[in-house]
């Protein structure tokens, strides 16, 4: 901020006047501070060096803050605890961890995660409910169709037999990963996979997970049943 100590309010940019501001709530000491979308102004990498000082400073000073934002890498990176709203009702409360591998309803599982939790709808087989547009197994009890099935892209794995049958629709390079985006019964389903894949459009592929890697949720989009171990590794 020293570069800006000679400057009027109305000469400094929207993201000057966010660091001025953040400036002036922690030198402040209050035991409590609010920050509402304090970075939304700066440009990625400054926004990246401000999460880890702010965490920093929080820890430091000893505050209390609470910390509004739509970034859920600010949330996810930056809070000892994470509330979760939709339209002013709670969706969630809980730590980091808690809410991406034990997300309570649909919603949270939607909102948390880059890309989010791949969901699949379930239907009634005669032997249970199956993901849609498959010809099963069946996933949960006949009484659960309409629920629908969750696993996170980076628990999904490729395979050559067994499994789901997907067709492969862009595969997108990330460097150190890559997003291979396929076809799975009658919904599009994200998998995260470690460097370059060998796959192109029109692909056929075959999709497993482990039985820990994945979640349920019923019609009105709640959890069912207890939540899964995720901490552990999920294939050897």
């Amino acid at each position: 901020l020293s570069t800006l100590l000679d400057r009027k309010p109305g000469q400094l940019s929207g993201g000057q006047q966010q660091r001025v501001a953040l400036g002036r709530a922690i030198i402040g000491r209050a035991p409590v501070c609010l920050m509402d979308e304090p970075l939304s102004n700066l440009d990625a990498q400054l926004r990246a060096e401000m999460r880890s000082e702010i965490r920093a400073l929080q820890r430091k000073l000893g505050i209390t803050m609470v910390y509004v934002t739509h970034d859920q890498v600010e949330a996810m990176s930056m809070a000892d605890r994470v509330i979760l709203l939709n339209q002013g009702m709670v969706e969630q409360n809980g730590d980091p961890v808690e809410l991406y591998e034990t997300p309570a309803n649909t919603f949270v599982a939607r909102f948390i995660g880059t890309p989010p939790m791949n969901l699949l709808p379930l239907v009634a087989k005669c032997d249970g409910s199956a993901i849609a547009g498959t010809d099963g197994p069946a996933m949960l009890p006949a009484h659960h169709a309409g629920g629908m099935l969750g696993v996170r892209p980076e628990h999904i794995r490729l395979q050559l037999d067994g499994g789901h049958a997907a067709t492969v629709e862009s595969v997108e390079y990330l460097g150190g990963d890559s997003l291979v985006v396929c076809r799975l019964g009658e919904t599009r389903v994200a998998v995260r996979q470690s460097g370059a894949v060998g796959l192109t459009r029109g692909d056929v592929i075959r999709l497993a997970w482990a039985g820990g890697a994945q979640h349920y949720f019923d019609a009105s989009g709640a959890r069912i049943g207890e939540p899964a171990p995720h901490a552990v590794r999920m294939f050897s």
